[in-house]
């Protein structure tokens, strides 16, 4: 039983290596060249909800964590769908595609089922812990466009578009984190 749990965590563990190698697609349209991976998106918004989920009140950091680590793993197999690719969508096919991805990276594993109600939570928002990695996901997004900005790229306004529009209201601490990015992205654009 064990050797077959173990066996399973390893192959689990080298198809997550794969996000390593593939990058977000959004930055790629731009032509940006040396662009984040999956993964590098993935660590930062982890380590995002670790520093703020600690400040916060009444966050299980063990489920903000879970639920961090897990919001893109279905990545793995269906790969990073840009906006531009995902309008074309119709309602829920991009979630009914990565419930799929999970059920079946997830299917030999012990706590599978968990891990696939952790990502629901993720998804519909469920959760204060769930509606938090959500903004920090997206706060994510717009400190890693300010990096690309700081080193002279233009062109990246859509992914500020929605910086205003309510999303990270539920968390003042993200919503000063938000404001200080536009002040900061003000400043580096008038330079």
């Amino acid at each position: 039983m064990d050797d077959q749990r173990a066996a399973a965590v390893l192959e689990l563990s080298h198809r997550i290596l794969t996000l390593k190698l593939l990058p977000r697609t959004g930055w790629l349209q731009r032509g940006m060249a040396n662009v984040e991976s999956i993964a590098e998106h993935s660590f930062a918004v982890a380590s995002l909800a670790l520093l703020v989920g600690d400040l916060l009140p009444d966050i299980d950091r063990g489920r903000l964590l879970a639920i961090a680590l897990l919001h893109d793993m279905a990545e793995v197999l269906i790969s990073d769908l840009p906006a531009s690719a995902r309008r074309f969508f119709g309602p829920g096919v991009k979630q009914q595609a990565e419930r799929k991805a999970l059920i079946e990276l997830f299917d030999r594993l012990p706590q599978g089922e968990e891990y696939l109600e952790l990502w629901t939570e993720y998804t519909e928002g469920s959760s204060r812990e769930a509606r938090l990695v959500k903004a920090l996901d997206r706060l994510e997004i717009l400190v890693q466009a300010l990096a690309y900005e700081r080193a002279g790229s233009r062109g990246l306004e859509d992914f500020w578009q929605d910086s205003d529009s309510g999303w990270s209201d539920e968390f003042p601490l993200v919503r000063l984190m938000v404001n200080d990015l536009l002040d900061e992205r003000r400043r580096v654009l008038a330079a």
